[in-house]
């Protein structure tokens, strides 16, 4: 097993391509809805604590993961991929 995962909370997206890029998964607990957004797969685990929380309620891609609407990330997520597809590239 390969690689490294930064799990400071203000990290740099950017440190990920190099990781990403030799052939590593990275697994990130985010937070940021244009971060997952942007990621290949997303594992939306439910809300609460202890036995009331950690439920996986939705995994796949981000627009299935927002389309599916079960966890309490999906509308958050849904505007998160809005945004990103009316953003005008530079």
């Amino acid at each position: 097993m390969g690689g490294r995962c930064s799990t400071a909370a203000a990290r740099d997206p950017s440190q990920d391509e190099p990781l990403l890029d030799a052939g590593n998964t990275l697994v990130a607990a985010e937070l940021d809805m244009r971060v997952v957004a942007v990621a290949d797969r997303v594992i939306d685990l439910g809300l609460g604590a202890g036995d009331a929380g950690g439920a996986v309620v939705a995994a796949g891609t981000p627009a299935y993961v927002a389309d599916k609407g079960v966890g309490a990330s999906a509308g958050d997520l849904a505007a998160a991929l809005q945004a990103a597809t009316n953003a005008t590239p530079m």
